[in-house]
């Protein structure tokens, strides 16, 4: 009887433990700004920041990326070769890449709450439709340039493309 209650009283000190552990874990959190109580990337998704901020850090990642964007396409563009009849082609292909996917304008919460829910599920689905497009209109643009390669550079193009995946997490075994 002695055992079970050196174990029992064990049991409660380990559950005891734990529990305080838990709670310091939870009270670890970002250090909030003095004005707001929330972290600042929170700040910024529910537009607390200045719009003349927010519109500049925008414009600067959008920037970013376009740099980056074209700097792979230049590289891509040395590896195939092209032939000087596949220019054009380059062209419209590049012109379709680099142009930057618009995103939609963030829905405010307040006209959210006034739809019912069909209708929010709608806007949703109209938000999307948009954006299927986009993705299709750059897709299209893939394969139209993909099939006036030769199949040298066809091979060239799907080792770029299979490492393009890799980078942005859609290789084999990844897991959204």
């Amino acid at each position: 009887m002695k055992l079970t209650h050196q174990l029992s009283f064990g049991l409660g000190l380990m559950l005891a433990a734990g529990l305080s552990m838990n709670a310091l874990a939870q009270n670890q959190s970002v250090p909030m700004h003095p004005m707001h109580p929330m972290p600042p990337g929170a700040m910024f998704m529910q537009g607390m920041i200045p719009p003349q901020m927010a519109e500049q850090h925008m414009a600067q990642k959008q920037s970013r990326r376009a740099e980056h964007r074209a700097k792979r396409l230049q590289e891509l563009k040395v590896f195939l070769q092209l032939q000087d009849n596949q220019e054009a082609d380059w062209s419209t292909f590049s012109a379709a890449l680099q142009s930057p996917m618009t995103r939609p304008s963030p829905m405010n919460p307040a006209e959210m709450e006034k739809l019912t829910t069909p209708e929010r599920i709608e806007k949703m689905m109209a938000m999307k439709a948009a954006r299927d497009a986009q993705i299709n209109s750059r897709m299209n643009a893939v394969k139209t340039f993909y099939a006036k390669l030769n199949p040298q550079q066809q091979k060239v193009f799907d080792t770029h493309a299979s490492k393009a995946m890799k980078r942005h997490g859609m290789g084999p075994g990844h897991r959204g």
